[in-house]
């Protein structure tokens, strides 16, 4: 899993907009595969621990679980409504503490229940200021799966990741259909480009090759590249 920095412009962008909402419950969400939804799940979790938040970050993807994989943290027999602090992976007193997905062939049907759920969401805010959810693909859902739709209905914002050059409109538009009939409050689209770096990346990468033979003509680029805002708009 590719890590953003905590000081990253578009994780800021995310990050201040969900502190003018408000938002104490956060769940992320994919349009399909391979949207980047754990690895921004996971930088969100650490910029609000940068803000001296108390974070819980919850796997909820039994379809492709991230925490067990990516940060090696067992995964245990846990449900909605259980006494879940035995669960609960904590590397430090304070900062971000972490919830691996359940181990369940299935999604257990108290994951089934809104009223359930959302009761289970404020018990944890009990103890975090901010929960921050890792979910399933919204395209991809099925009986097994533990409902993205309803997660994120029960959320204070919703995130809807897509990736350049790959979701097709009909698959945006079918996400933020299913988002919406489930009334959850979408607070933003965002596009992971990670897979297609900006020009300024791609030009940066090319100065880099100066760098062996001509150091100071490479330095002079690359500070030109950076200060370009033509070169780093996104669009």
């Amino acid at each position: 899993m590719n890590n953003l920095p905590v000081n990253y412009v578009e994780l800021e962008s995310i990050f201040t907009v969900l502190e003018r909402k408000g938002s104490q419950v956060i769940s992320l969400s994919g349009a399909h595969n391979q949207c980047g939804v754990s690895m921004t799940a996971y930088a969100l979790a650490k910029r609000y621990q940068a803000n001296g938040y108390s974070v819980l970050l919850v796997d909820l993807n039994l379809y492709h679980p991230s925490l067990n994989s990516t940060l090696g943290l067992p995964r245990s027999k846990w449900n909605i409504g259980d006494i879940t602090e035995d669960a609960i992976i904590k590397p430090t007193e304070s900062g971000t503490h972490y919830l691996p997905a359940p181990i369940c062939s299935s999604a257990p049907l108290n994951f089934r229940d809104p009223g359930l759920v959302r009761n289970q969401m404020n018990d944890w805010l009990k103890s975090y200021d901010r929960i921050v959810i890792d979910t399933a693909p919204i395209s991809g859902n099925n009986y097994r799966d533990i409902p993205t739709d309803l997660i994120c209905s029960v959320s204070d914002a919703s995130l809807l990741l897509i990736q350049t050059e790959v979701t097709t409109q009909t698959a945006l538009r079918s996400s933020c259909d299913k988002l919406e009939k489930a009334k959850a409050n979408l607070a933003g689209i965002i596009m992971n480009d990670v897979e297609f770096p900006s020009l300024a990346n791609e030009m940066l990468r090319e100065a880099n090759r100066l760098n062996r033979f001509l150091p100071w003509l490479s330095s002079l680029f690359k500070k030109a590249i950076r200060r370009s805002t033509f070169l780093n708009l996104r669009v």
